[in-house]
Parts: C-alpha cells; structure tokens; sequence
C-alpha cells in the first residue's frame, strides 16, 4: 500500500514539474511608427505672393529620407501632394509652398514608412490665404450714376476702374463683403478730361464708418491709399463732382484683398 502511494506521490510531483516547465508565449510587439512635427511660419498669406514654409522634426531621425507635404482646401476631403524633401541629418526638414488660390486650408507632413517602421503623419496646420481682387469684377449692389470702364490720370492709363459719368449729379456704388477681405487699395483722383478749375471729393465707408476722404481738384492724385476692411460687410463708395467747371471723378483700379 505504501508503495501505491509512493509512486503516486512521484508522478504528482513529475506532472507538477512539467507544468511549470511548459514554456509561456510573449505578446508581439507593437510596431514603431514615426513621429513628425509641423509648424507653417504664417498663418495668413497672400496668394502668389506669400511663400508658406512648413519646419518640423522626424522621430526616428530617418536623415537622407524623404518627407511629403500635403495639403486640403476649403471643405475638401482628399489631401493633395504639393512638395517634398529630405530628412537632414539632425531629423528636422523644410518644407514650402506657394499658393496660388484664396481660401482657408490645411498643410501636413507625412513621413512614408522605412526599415520596419510604419508611416507618420503630423497634425495638420492651418493657413488662411487671401488674394487681391479687381473690385469691378466682384457683383456690385445698387450702383448710381458711375461706370466700370478705364481712365486717365496724368496722362497714365487706370484699367477696371470706377468713374462718374454725369457731372454734378452724386454718385455711389456698394459691394457685399461678406466679411471675407481684410484691405483694399485704390488710387483717387479727378481724370485728365476734368475741366481746369473742377473739384470733386471721394468717400469710402463700411458698415456706415468712414474709412477715407478726400477732396479733389485737378492735379490731386491719391495715389495707392491702402485701407482696412477686417470685419466690414458692406462696402459704400460715394462721389461727388462740380457741374460747372465739369469734373469726372475716379476710383482707379480698385482691389480689395479677400479670401473665399
């Protein structure tokens, strides 16, 4: 009978053994991926004008590979590819881009995936880009007495530009902005078949406040006046000009800087 046990007791203890023996299975581990930083150097440009330079830094450096920049406009879903570059040798790059369109968009940088480990994407930076704009091809609202045609000034030619068109009779025109333009530019003056001795004057407003005016006489030039529009919806030019000496004022080639 002690023999039974004993030899039970043996294989109890040999079951053991193997139990504790029996080798155990790690879980994988998780795959690498790169880690990129972006930041624009503006956060408002000018299209055709601004340039747009993305900086960030790469983790693991991957230096001599390339970066892709990426952007979206508006309400767009897809990303487009608009540049790229490589990886120096402290893991950071530089990335630009132009634009060429008004409207708000957004940049990011993606790492492509290399020697094991996966791809990586930077949070997306925002840009609002803005453009000039001829005024006269934007839709005008109620327009009175004043024409969209090209003037002389000092004996040099102004294209898209505004002009009355019966002299001593007032004159206006409003545009809609919408709040979308942040400036607009202009030069203001009496044209070069004004009469010797005429007079006129220029008012330019927003939302009812006055943001320029001016007196005009013949030889009067101003010449490039650039004003502020943040916020104003609507803008109102009002002119006025002598009957008698007959004078023509004008807006020349007004543009206003919006965005979509």
């Amino acid at each position: 009978m002690n023999r039974l046990t004993t030899c039970a007791a043996a294989a109890a203890v040999a079951l053991g053994s193997l139990s504790i023996a029996a080798p155990t299975h790690a879980a994988p581990a998780k795959a690498q991926t790169y880690t990129v930083t972006a930041k624009a150097n503006l956060s408002e440009a000018v299209a055709k004008e601004d340039v747009v330079k993305v900086r960030g830094r790469v983790t693991p450096k991957a230096a001599g590979e390339k970066v892709v920049l990426q952007q979206r406009v508006g309400n767009k879903k897809k990303w487009t590819v608009t540049g790229n570059a490589k990886v120096k040798r402290n893991g950071t790059y530089l990335l630009t881009d132009k634009p060429s369109t008004p409207g708000p968009r957004e940049y990011r940088v993606l790492k492509p995936g290399s020697r094991g480990i996966a791809k990586g994407f930077s949070k997306p930076v925002e840009v609002q880009v803005y453009r000039w704009e001829k005024l006269v091809s934007r839709t005008a609202g109620p327009r009175v007495n004043l024409d969209s045609t090209g003037v002389l000034i000092g004996a040099e030619y102004f294209g898209q530009s505004l002009a009355t068109s019966v002299a001593g009779t007032p004159s206006s025109v409003e545009y809609t902005l919408g709040r979308k333009c942040t400036e607009m530019r202009a030069t203001y003056a009496l044209t070069d078949s004004s009469a010797t001795g005429s007079s006129g004057a220029i008012n330019v407003t927003g939302d009812g406040k006055v943001l320029a005016s001016h007196a005009l006489s013949v030889g009067t030039v101003v010449a490039d006046e650039v004003l502020d529009l943040t916020d104003v919806f609507r803008l109102k030019l009002d002119l006025t000009t002598s009957e008698t000496p007959a004078a023509v004022a004008a807006v020349a080639t007004p543009e206003v800087l919006c965005t979509r």
